[in-house]
Order: structure tokens, then C-alpha cells, then sequence
């Protein structure tokens, strides 16, 4: 393979298990742009809503480190397929529950899924780029969220008028199948013979329990928890408070609004993982510690607007500091590991403490709201912010390609030795 066929190759996988995230992530986001429907259907509040949005990564986190070792074994392709197989099914078995904890129980299921996808899209990238190149495909795969929850607040309203909250599951299926074609198609490893560097050259020196003790790789996913447990507990509820507080309680005129913000989060991610290129591997810690600081100020805030002249504002400026954080730990993730052949292992250990900061965020958020009120809701995620941004300062990387050629050096070194003894 050519390099210019290897470039091409590697970003068409990039692409396509781009979509796979992409399908994933409307399935974990399909309850927030139709929340007070669901809310009314089930007869809920905040809290048990919550939950609704966030239950589904208890699977997230029990599936996510396995996945990394099935996926050395498997591959990338049956990985995804499995993956989104059972969002599909998840969500087809929950479009016709009437009851809330079946519909609990399908959220556990696409869990399932969530979890395996998470781990197979950042692996690729680290199959087929080498670290210094791996910036602007980690942007690009830290969009996922963002694309969803771009069209999700765009179509939901429209789905939920037509089809009840039942349309938005339809079409998340929908997408998920198509995608899962997809990776049947064409998502795999690098062939044999091209370079692979998210695995070791020599099997026989893999130890699954090494990839544990990177503290790297730990302190990066106390940072990822704290954002997801920021991020979700914003995003699940922050439609529901601009239509209570600036449109009189229309849920469609707020979705538009949220859509044009994580529109406007799509293009500032893929910036910010180009600009990661040009920044050295240990200073990319930095642009984390940075986005936490300035994402505390927004979050503190976030609940307390009542001024409709805010609003825009506040649009054009959250998408910038929440992008670069995920930005961020995607892109460094792999290097955490000690070894490139424990990459996976980094990236399942990262998404178990995303899924736990996803677990908790929405029904925490949602406690304080329906008990204590909006205004009080935003000092826990303003505190968790706070300790996200200590937490990126420790982070620790692994040269892997510099690490490789001193090793080399030192063989080479040995070998002349040896040679003039």
C-alpha cells in the first residue's frame, strides 16, 4: 500500500467510525430534546429523568475495558457491529415500552453498545495514525457528541409533534443500522505489512495487567469523569431551563437554540485537534487545565441567566470552552500508556470514568434542581470544573515514537559493543 493509499484508507475508517460514535451518541442523548414529553408520558420528574438519560452507562462502564482486550482479539469491525447491533435492539424494544423501568432496562442495553464504540473509535485512529498526527482525527472523533446533539435539538421537536417521544428512538435506530452497514463495509485494522502503532510489535511482551499502571492514564480519567459528570449534567437539562425561563415553556423554540450551539462546538473540536498538532506532546495538558478554568466561570452561570440578552452570548462562547476539553483528553489518551500496545487498554480505562461522570451527572444535577432550585444546581458543576482542571495539570504522556528510537539506539548501541568486543 502506497503511502498516499494508506492516507486515504486510514481516513476513510476514521470517518466511518466517526458515524459509529455519532449513531451511538444520539442514543445517549435522545432523551434530553424530548424530555418534558417523556416526563409527562411516565410521569416523572427532574431526578427520575436523570436517570433515564444516564442509566444506560452502567453498561458503558462494565463493557468499556473489556471491549479494549476483545477488541486485540476481534477486531475493530466486530466490535462495532456488536455494538451498535445491540443499540439497535435497545432502542427498537424500548420505542413500545409504556413502563418506566422496562424502559430503564433498554437504556442498560444500549449500553451495551455505547460503551463497546467508545473504545473501538479512538483505537483506530491510534491503529492507523502515529502520535504526532493524531490531533485533527481526535478532533474530528470529539465531534461525535456534538453532531448529535446538534441534530437531535434540531429534529426532535418536529419527530415528538409527529411520532411522540417514540419518533426520536425510531430514528436513532434507523441511524444505527445504517451505520452498522457501514462498518461491515469498511472499518478494520491497518493490513499486514503497514505500520500498526496501537499495537506492540512482539505479542508475546503484551501483559493485560501493565496496561493498569500507567498513572497517566488514571489521572487523565479522573479529568474525563469530571467533565462528563460536568457536561451531561448541563446538556440534559439546560433545554428544559431556556424554555421555563426565556420561551414560555415551548421546548421547540429552546431545542433550536441548543442545536445552534453544539453546531457552532462541531468546527471549534476539529480546530482545536489541529492546533493540538502543532503543540508538544507535553504541553498539550495545558489547553485541558485552561478549558476547565474558563469552563468553571460558563458553568456557574449556566442556570442562573434570566436576562434574554444573555442568551446569545452565552451560545457563542460555551461551545469554545467545552470543546477543548474532550478535545484534549482523546488526542493525549493513547499516550498515557505506557507502551503503544496498551493504548486500548488506556482508552477502555478513560471511557469506565467518562460513563461514570455520564452516570451521575444528570440525576446529581437533577436532585439539586427539583429540590434546591436552578441557581443552586450550578455549584456543584462549577466545584467538580475546578478539580477537572488540577487533575489535567498531573496528567503524565509517553513519547512512544521518541521512546521507540532510543530504544533502537541503545540495540544498535549494544550491537557495536558486542561486535568490537
Amino acid at each position: 500500500m502506497t503511502k498516499k493509499q494508506k492516507t486515504a484508507a486510514a481516513w476513510t475508517v476514521v470517518i466511518i467510525a466517526f458515524f459509529g460514535g455519532f449513531a451511538l451518541a444520539n442514543v445517549q442523548n435522545k432523551v434530553p430534546p424530548c424530555i418534558d414529553v417523556v416526563m409527562m408520558y411516565f410521569n416523572i420528574g427532574e431526578t427520575d429523568a436523570g436517570w433515564l438519560t444516564s442509566v444506560f452507562t452502567i453498561m458503558g462502564m462494565i463493557t468499556a475495558i473489556p471491549a479494549a482486550a476483545l477488541m486485540r482479539k476481534m477486531g475493530p469491525k466486530k466490535i462495532g457491529v456488536i455494538s451498535l447491533a445491540c443499540a439497535a435492539v435497545g432502542g427498537v424494544i424500548g420505542a413500545f415500552a409504556t413502563d418506566l423501568w422496562v424502559l430503564m432496562a433498554t437504556r442498560v442495553l444500549e449500553g451495551v453498545g455505547v460503551g463497546m464504540i467508545a473504545v473501538v473509535g479512538p483505537a483506530v485512529i491510534s491503529m492507523w495514525f502515529p502520535a504526532e498526527k493524531r490531533g485533527l482525527p481526535m478532533g474530528l472523533w470529539g465531534s461525535w457528541m456534538m453532531c448529535s446533539q446538534t441534530l437531535l435539538f434540531f429534529i426532535a421537536g418536529g419527530l415528538t409533534v409527529s411520532f411522540g417521544w417514540q419518533g426520536v428512538w425510531w430514528f436513532c435506530v434507523a441511524f444505527c443500522v445504517v451505520v452498522l452497514v457501514l462498518y461491515m463495509w469498511k472499518v478494520d485494522a491497518p493490513p499486514e505489512g503497514t505500520p500498526n502503532y496501537a499495537e506492540g510489535e512482539d505479542e508475546e511482551e503484551f501483559k493485560f495487567g501493565d496496561g493498569f499502571k500507567s498513572s497517566g492514564t488514571w489521572v487523565l480519567t479522573i479529568a474525563g469523569t469530571i467533565f462528563t459528570f460536568c457536561c451531561f449534567g448541563f446538556a440534559t437539562y439546560i433545554s428544559l431551563y431556556w424554555a421555563q425561563t426565556f420561551f414560555g415553556g415551548d421546548m421547540n423554540q429552546s431545542n433550536w437554540w441548543v442545536s445552534i450551539m453544539y453546531a457552532i462546538e462541531i468546527p471549534v473540536v476539529i480546530f482545536i485537534g489541529w492546533l493540538l498538532n502543532h503543540i508538544k506532546l507535553k504541553n498539550r495538558r495545558y489547553v485541558g487545565v485552561l478549558g476547565f478554568l474558563l469552563y468553571t466561570f460558563i458553568l456557574f452561570f449556566c442556570f442562573r441567566m434570566e436576562e434574554p440578552g444573555l442568551l446569545l452570548p452565552f451560545i457563542l462562547i460555551y461551545p469554545f470552552l467545552e470543546g477543548a476539553i474532550p478535545t484534549v483528553y482523546w488526542t493525549l489518551c493513547p499516550s498515557t500508556a505506557k507502551s503503544p500496545e496498551y493504548s486500548g487498554t488506556a482508552i477502555g480505562i478513560l471511557n469506565v470514568g467518562l460513563n461514570i461522570g455520564t452516570l451521575l451527572g444528570p440525576p446529581v444535577t437533577g436532585f439539586f434542581i427539583e429540590n434546591y432550585g436552578w441557581g443552586v444546581a450550578t455549584i456543584p458543576l462549577a466545584v467538580a470544573s475546578v478539580l477537572g482542571a488540577i487533575a489535567f495539570f498531573f496528567v503524565k504522556t509517553h513519547d512512544h515514537d521518541s521512546d521507540k528510537a532510543t530504544a533502537r539506539a541503545a540495540e544498535i548501541d549494544s550491537d557495536l559493543t558486542q561486535a568490537a568486543v
